[in-house]
Order: C-alpha cells, then structure tokens, then sequence
C-alpha cells in the first residue's frame, strides 16, 4: 500500500481565513452602517410623508375657506386624499379654539378651561366687579338638533325656521311625537305644547295660552351688548296683532306680512328724553309670518288680541337696570324697586317714586308724551309693560338679570311656577295672570345664568351647568352633545359693572369644539401628525415640534377693522377612516353671524398643542415694530403696530388683536361644515 502524502499549505489557509474574516467584517460594517442610516433614511421617508400630506390639505383647506366664507348652504366640494403611508382619522375631543370680545372701552374678557369638557369654567375680568355669567350651548356639528320643550301651561306653539346669514337649502326637518314636519323658510306650523319638538334647524317660535297675550320678540340676531337689532321674522297667530318697533333714534322701518308689505321713515322727536316708536296692526286670515327690518337697533313689541304683560329690557342688555325705553302703545307700567332705598324713576315732565321693596304701577302713556319714551331711576328696577288682567312672562332675576338665576321678586297676586335646574345652580319662574298669554319658545339651551358677585383681579371659577364629560368614553361625549348634556360649543357673555349700571353685557365669548382632521405617521419616532384645525394645517415634525404650515384665516383693516368666519368642521356619523386612497365630500350647512358691532377688546385662544405656535405665527408682524424692540411685551407702549400680539399665559394659548386703543369694527361668524370620507373605489 502506497502511503497518502498529503501537504497542507498553511499560508492558503490563513489566506482563506483571512479572507472569510475580512468579508464578515465588511458585512459587519455594513449593516453598522445601514443601522446607523436608519433613522436618517426613515426621517427622510418622514419629510416625503409630510410634504405631500401638507400639499393635500392645503388644497383641502383652500376648499374650506372658499365654503366657509362665501358659500350658501348645500355648497359642497370634493378632495381626494391619499396617503404616502400612515392613517388619517377624526380627532374630536382635542380640537378647538375661542374668541372673546369687550364692548366696553378700557375691559378685557379672558376665559380659560372652557373646553375641557368638565363642569369647571374659569373667568378672568378685572376691570370691575363679575356680577353673572351665561352660558348657551351652540349646538354646532352634525347630528346634534336643536330641542325645545314647550311649557305645559300653554295650549299651542307657531314655529317657522329661524332667519339668519344663510338659509337651508332644503326643508328643515322638524318632529314631534314621532311626526316629521319639513318646513322651509318662511312658512309656519302650530304644534301642540303637551311634548318635546326637536330640529335639524334653529327655530324662532311663540307660546301661546288662550286667545292674548304681549311679549317682547328677540331680533334675528341681538347686538351683544344691548339686546336690540334690526332684523326680526315672527310667527303670528291668526286674527289682529299689535306691533311697535321703538329705538332712541331714526329709523326706516320695512315690514312683509301676508297681504300686507311697505316701509315708513320715522323722525325721532327734538323734545328731552322722548325716544321713536312705529306701530302697525297687523290683521291675518290665518297663522302666518311677520318679517320687519329696520336701519338701526331697535326693540320689537307684539300683543296679539287686547291683552298681554311682558317685562321691558334694559339698554345695558339686561332686565335688571337704571335705564328704559318705554313703549308708547297705551296699557300700564308696572315698576318693581327690590332694593332697601326707594327708586326715583322718572321720565319726560314727570315720574314716581317707588318705595323699597314694592311695585308700584303707572298708566302708560302720560298725556304728554306722543312716543315712546326714555326712562330712568335711581336704582335698579324691574319694569313690565301691560294691558287688561291677562298676562304670561318668565319673570326676571336681581342677581342675574336674565330670566335665569336665583333670586327673584315675585309678586303674590300673580300665580308663580318655579323650575329648578337638576344642579341647582339657577333656577326660573313663569307668572300667569288670568287665561291667556304669550312668550317666546326657547330652546334646552338657551341662556343659562350663573350668579357670580365676585370682584377679582386673577382668576374667577365658574360652573357649566351641564353635565361633566371629563373621562367619559367618546361615543358616550358624541351621544351627550347630541342630547344636550354637554354643550355642544358655547357662547359665554360676561355680566357685571360699567358706570353706574351694575348689570351690563360686558363682553361675550364663543368656544368652539372643532373636530380636528389628522394624518398620523412614524418616523424613528411615533406619534408624529399632520392635521387640519379650526382652519390651520399644522404639524409635529420633526421631533414632536409643533409647527404652523398654514396658519387661520382671519381679515384685517384697513384701519382697526377685524373680521374672521371660523370653519366648523364635523365628520358625518357614517364617515370612515383608515390608510386607503380617501374621498372628502364637504358641505356647507349652515353660516351663521355671531357678531357685528364695535368691540374693544379682542381675543383668540387655541386649544391643544399648537396654541403658542399659532399665536407666535399670528404675529410675525411685530418684528417690524420699532415700539415692540425698544419695550418688548409692552403692550401699552406699542402704538406703531395692528395685529395680533401674544398673552403669556399657562393655559392655552392667547393672543390679543391690538389697535393701540382705538375701537375695533368687529365682525366674527361661523360656518358649520359636515365631511363625508369614504373610501375611494378601486
């Protein structure tokens, strides 16, 4: 046997080793390298999800503001999303913002918490004393009616949709007892008082008890501050109605009822402390529409039949006060004093005396006085307007001096039916003389009012009086603002002292639950968005920055002229959401003015995390101000610059708009627009 000589080369087997060794260790810094490019990969990847989810909803959001700001109800637009990767979905409960507004010179109104859907609501008015708060609930967003409920002791309700900047497109839908009624605008329906009316629309409504009755109408929409306006459309029952319209000025008054249409210029008279007055009897064949405009503020007055009471509302806006207008139809002023002084109230030539604690009652009007007329006291008085002995009101509080509160001076010739809020927090009283009467139908949430009596230069605490949300499921919120629970966005007005008057509207505030639209996406780090709110696009890219992309549209000058329509936007309950390629139809359903007048203070604040961006955004201007880099955050010097200009504060961010002191022409309004997503098909 031969034996085996083998030979093993060493320096090739080192070689070959060498060569595996050196090929790991290349692999090895290879994926080093790809693990350390990751995140510069994946933030890059970041950006392109970023970029184009901005450019979408910039063409998303050009749509809504066109909608928004001029649109009619029924205008729709459609934009198709698509995402690079990530999911777009509805935030509801994270999105909103607020404006305030002062209608007094030197005041300021700030509000803080007002979203945060618990019961607890903070103030901060420091010029004077906080005498009540009132809050309304909106009732803005899809599916959320509004609901009334007629009081028992009347026999029938007239309801016709309610006027405003824009009108519905089709019929409003309203139900009773399982009966759907649609009714467009101008037309009027009577239903029964026994069971609660709900509405796809607002209503303007009237009670009705017996075959009389008088009531002051609320306009269309109210100037703020003095609960005057020009504007009123009123259902009227059939037979003869007495209207007067009365101002302390001029006015042209035109009037549409059916049959019967025309205009009339009234001059008011030279004579001291005479006010103008217009009266019209109005005859109607059946129950109908009454539509009257006028060419300055003014208050409108109806009694249907020959008799009728109805409580007359002082010119700070409020029922308790020093200061009147009288009407001059032909009945009795009835003044109640609450106070421990006698009031001195007098009028054109004449006046009364009226002792602590009484009511005293004057026939109306005096021999000398051809119109109606201006009236004054020495104290806070309570001052109803009446004729024959029926009558039917909802009797005004001393602490408030709206129709809700907690203290009350009732009168015990006249039957008094008290209803009490499931809180406590207020309370309101309907007074019935005789078997007739009329009054306005209000909806579930209308003013509630909120005694406060507080003189503080921080922070007031306050109570919603609605139920508390916080930490409840987001179906059972969606449910509570649908039923009226929970507001469903709020208006706030802030009463207190101005002069002598101690019950003034001082400002008013509006907090919007704004669902937000977000696109979300990962990066090396989660949690990471782009979204549209309250009509700015915003992100947190990179690094959980928050950033503004497109900031809230708002109008200014020239001059101290500030004007903004905030964009409601809402998801319709069948609406989808997901990663897929998406269809967004959007549609107008209602605009709405909520002012129009001369503000002196004017405030936005942001809820979420955005808000510091948002008002650091808003007021680029001021790097421009000579006056700001001389006194940084020295508002009171800053004379060289409009704009806005940013509140330091803990809460959500505030900026306030600035005119260096000089009366703003405010206009602010609001579109409530439903989205529809649905996916697109393949």
């Amino acid at each position: 046997m031969r034996p085996c000589n083998l030979h093993r080369d060493e320096e090739a087997v080192s070689a070959a080793v060498a060569t595996v060794l050196l090929f790991g260790g290349v692999i090895s810094i290879i994926g080093l390298m790809l693990l350390s490019m990751m995140p510069i990969i994946q933030e890059l990847e970041g950006s392109l999800k970023r970029n184009d989810m901005q450019a979408q909803m910039e063409i998303m959001g050009h749509e809504v503001t066109l909608l928004s700001e001029s649109g009619l109800p029924g205008d729709s637009s459609e934009v198709e999303l698509i995402p690079v990767d990530g999911e777009l979905r509805w935030d509801r409960l994270r999105g909103g913002m607020w404006y305030s507004a002062s209608w007094y010179q030197d005041d300021t109104f700030r509000i803080q918490g007002a979203l945060d859907l618990d019961r607890h609501i903070d103030v901060r008015h420091a010029e004077s004393n906080v005498q009540a708060i009132c809050y309304e609930d909106m009732r803005l967003g899809p599916d959320r009616p509004f609901i009334f409920t007629p009081n028992a002791e009347t026999d029938s309700v007239l309801v016709t949709p309610k006027h405003g900047l824009t009108i519905p497109l089709g019929p409003v839908m309203v139900e009773q007892n399982g009966v759907e009624y649609p009714l467009s605008i101008s037309e009027v329906i009577r239903l029964d008082s026994d069971s609660q009316i709900t509405s796809s629309h607002d209503l303007t409504g009237i009670q009705i008890r017996g075959d009389s009755g008088s009531t002051i109408v609320p306009p269309t929409k109210a100037n703020p501050a003095t609960g005057k306006g020009q504007h009123w459309a009123v259902p009227l029952p059939a037979g003869q109605t007495t209207v007067e319209i009365f101002a302390d000025d001029d006015m042209l008054v035109q009037w549409e009822a059916p049959g019967d249409s025309g205009n009339q210029a009234v001059v008011q008279s030279s004579a001291v402390r005479i006010a103008n007055s217009w009266t019209k009897s109005i005859n109607m064949t059946s129950d109908g529409l009454l539509e009257i405009i006028t060419d300055v503020d003014a208050h409108m007055m109806i009694t249907v039949g020959n008799e009728g009471r109805t409580s007359l509302l002082g010119e700070e806006g409020n029922y308790y006060s020093k200061y009147f207008i009288a009407p001059h139809s032909s009945g009795n002023l009835s003044i109640t004093n609450p106070n421990e002084n006698a009031a001195t109230v007098t009028w054109k030539s004449g006046g009364i005396s009226v002792p602590a604690n009484q009511t005293s009652v004057v026939p109306w009007p005096p021999s000398n006085i051809d119109s109606a007329a201006n009236v004054e006291s020495s104290e806070n008085i309570l001052v109803e307007w009446g004729i024959g002995n029926s009558g039917m009101r909802m009797l005004a509080a001393t602490d408030t001096g709206q129709v809700t509160g907690l203290d009350f001076t009732e009168d015990d010739s006249e039957t008094t039916i008290n209803y009490t809020s499931e809180f406590g927090d207020y309370e309101s009283k309907l007074t019935l003389d005789g078997d007739s009467g009329i009054m306005i139908l209000e909806d579930e949430g209308a003013m509630r009012c909120i005694a406060i009596d507080q003189t503080a230069s921080g922070w007031i605490s306050t109570t919603l009086p609605w139920k508390s949300m916080n930490g409840i499921p987001e179906g059972q919120i969606i449910s509570a603002w649908r039923d009226g629970d929970h507001p469903a966005s709020i208006e706030i007005t802030l009463i207190g002292v101005e002069g002598d008057s101690t019950h003034a509207n001082l400002a008013t505030a509006w907090a919007f639950h704004i669902s937000r639209l977000t696109y979300e996406f990962d990066t090396s780090i989660t949690g990471l968005e782009v979204a549209w709110s309250a009509g700015a696009i915003v992100t947190n890219h990179p690094e959980l920055e928050p950033t503004i992309l497109v900031g809230p549209a708002d109008r200014q000058g020239p001059g101290p002229r500030f004007s903004a329509t905030v964009p409601s936007l809402h998801p319709t309950a069948s609406s989808v959401t997901g990663s897929g390629t998406m269809n967004l139809d959007i549609e107008l359903s209602m605009r709405e003015s909520l002012a129009s007048t001369t503000a002196y203070d004017v405030r936005r604040g942001w809820v979420g995390p955005y808000g510091d961006a948002v008002a650091s955004w808003s007021s680029t201007g001021l790097e421009s101000s000579e006056d700001w880099i001389v006194n940084p955050g020295r508002i009171d010097l800053l004379t060289d610059y409009v704009g806005w200009v940013p509140v330091p504060t803990h809460g959500p961010s505030e900026a306030v708009w600035h005119t260096a002191g000089q009366p703003i022409q405010f206009n602010l309004q609001i579109s409530s627009i439903d989205v529809h997503i649905s996916e697109a098909a393949s």
